[in-house]
């Protein structure tokens, strides 16, 4: 098992881009993060080593992004702050932001596993086979869960 000293220089950056993925906000991953290691700090003993170490950090992450959904209802269509980046294409920037707040709206909906298993392969971009380690199953379990999850999300959008 690495020191907690390398696990937070290890997966810090690739922990923070994979909540910034799920929350599309600079400051709320940055919490989001802090509280992720520091619960892991907090619980390294009970990692049992099923999983890799940032499957582990991303269930952890996931769950802290979806509390804070919870709390502060995060899931507008569009966020009052919004200032384009480029200027380049304001309309498509606006439609973007929107696909994509729908997009965190309709995967939180979708019934377990494919919730977890869409948010792991999508924001987590982790593989079939470091997925079915964390659900202690086949890769092709993996494949099949995430193709029927990414079904159910693409009928929802659709009929929203």
């Amino acid at each position: 098992m690495e020191s907690f000293e390398a696990v937070y220089e290890k997966y810090y950056k690739k922990l923070y881009f994979f909540l910034y993925k799920l929350s599309g906000d600079f400051t709320l991953s940055e919490e989001i993060t802090q509280e992720t290691l520091y619960k892991a700090f907090l619980h390294m003993k009970q990692y049992e080593g099923r999983s890799s170490i940032f499957t582990w950090l991303c269930g952890i992450a996931k769950n802290n992004w979806l509390a804070e959904c919870n709390r502060q209802k995060r899931f507008e269509d569009l966020d009052s702050s919004f200032e384009p980046t480029s200027g380049y294409n304001m309309e498509q920037e606006v439609i973007e932001k929107q696909t994509l707040a729908h997009m965190r709206r309709e995967i939180r909906q979708l019934p377990e596993p494919y919730m977890t298993v869409c948010i792991l392969k999508i924001y987590a971009e982790l593989s079939y086979a470091d997925i079915a380690l964390e659900f202690q199953k086949s890769e092709s379990w993996a494949r099949v869960t995430f193709f029927r999850g990414k079904t159910m999300l693409m009928e929802r959008m659709n009929n929203n």
